[in-house]
């Protein structure tokens, strides 16, 4: 994931402009990362945001005075950075230029704080991590450096863009926004965290408790992703057995815990790809169905996503899962992807940004 300077981009629902950017090399592992400087667009204070590529892992920040209260936090990462490369405005570093860095996470694993030490003093800094699909480009600025062009380039613009309105707005009616099971399960009320399970390769699975039945829980979240399934289907070798749902991002299964609770786990298929740990407080047989359930109809794809990471599903000697398409929760996340699609042809066009 790597922006230029002028570019507009989208993080967690904002757009900034990127105004900055420094590479970091970190000098245990000798990998790089870049950090932008973003000018908000609707007015604000900058804020900085992380992309590490080589751990998938991205965050955003603002700037404190003072050091935050670390209750509740514990230690998740501490080094030293050297600066390899910057541009832009704002920017206060030197080529060659080293601090001693510690951050820190709270106990849901989302919030962060970090602490820098530099030659001249220390900065603070609070934040929370980000999924890389909530960071994208919304538009690339090529006469950023080059602003006496840009009143010639404006008009052209409007000459352009004049003709191709109404083309514009049936493609906007026409766009698919992909609905993610996390996002939809951290905002409802129906579901609430319990903890997170850290993987292998840093990453990350969610649990969350339910009042839902084990049936009412699949039929919401399905509803609420509006569909967008690539694989579901129950464990029907045993009475309510676990139901796992596998979309082009994300791996959930939900189940009973062995005090007959309903959960769900929700991760990255990257922590699925990586990780085969039990569910939380999951029996035997439903972690048996959510290993066999992803061997069968994510690792395959997946191995060659997550090529450079090991898999422990690389020497996986289970049985497979016989998937059938017609299954009642394939069926029905086809209906609930059918009326969502007539209902976007049908409403006018028009796009709904933000988390």
């Amino acid at each position: 994931m790597k922006f230029q300077l002028g570019d507009i981009i989208c993080a967690d629902g904002d757009q900034y402009q990127v105004v900055g950017r420094i590479t970091y090399q970190n000098y245990n592992d000798h990998c790089n990362w870049d950090e932008y400087r973003l000018k908000p667009t609707g007015g604000g204070a900058d804020r900085w945001l992380s992309v590490d590529d080589t751990y998938q892992e991205y965050s955003i920040w603002e700037m404190t005075r003072y050091p935050e209260d670390k209750t509740g936090y514990h230690e998740s990462d501490r080094g030293t950075e050297i600066v390899v490369s910057y541009e832009g405005s704002g920017l206060d570093v030197d080529r060659g230029e080293s601090a001693s860095f510690v951050e820190y996470e709270d106990e849901t694993e989302e919030l962060l704080i970090s602490e820098e030490r530099w030659s001249d003093g220390a900065e603070y800094a609070k934040g929370y991590y980000l999924d890389e699909d909530e960071i994208w480009l919304v538009k690339h600025d090529s006469g950023y450096k080059v602003r006496s062009n840009l009143p010639v380039i404006c008009m052209i613009g409007i000459f352009i863009l004049i003709p191709v309105m109404s083309v514009m707005s049936d493609l906007l009616s026409s766009i698919h926004f992909r609905k993610y099971i996390a996002k939809y399960v951290d905002k409802s009320d129906r579901y609430t965290y319990v903890t997170s399970i850290t993987g292998n390769d840093k990453q990350k699975a969610k649990v969350y408790s339910t009042d839902y039945t084990l049936d009412a829980a699949a039929k919401d979240i399905i509803a609420g992703i509006e569909g967008d399934t690539e694989y579901v289907q129950q464990d029907d070798e045993e009475t309510d057995g676990a139901i796992a749902i596998l979309t082009a991002k994300e791996y959930c299964v939900i189940y009973t815990s062995m005090e007959g609770d309903v959960l769900v786990q929700v991760s990255n298929r990257k922590y699925a790809y990586t990780t085969d740990d039990d569910l939380y407080h999951g029996t035997s047989r439903a972690h048996r169905y959510y290993r066999r359930f992803y061997y069968s109809n994510g690792y395959s794809s997946d191995s060659v996503s997550y090529r450079n990471s090991s898999s422990p599903y690389s020497t996986f000697d289970d049985s497979g899962i016989s998937y059938s398409s017609d299954n009642s929760y394939s069926s029905y996340s086809n209906s609930i992807r059918q009326s969502s699609i007539a209902s976007r042809q049908s409403s006018g066009g028009g796009l709904s940004g933000g988390k």
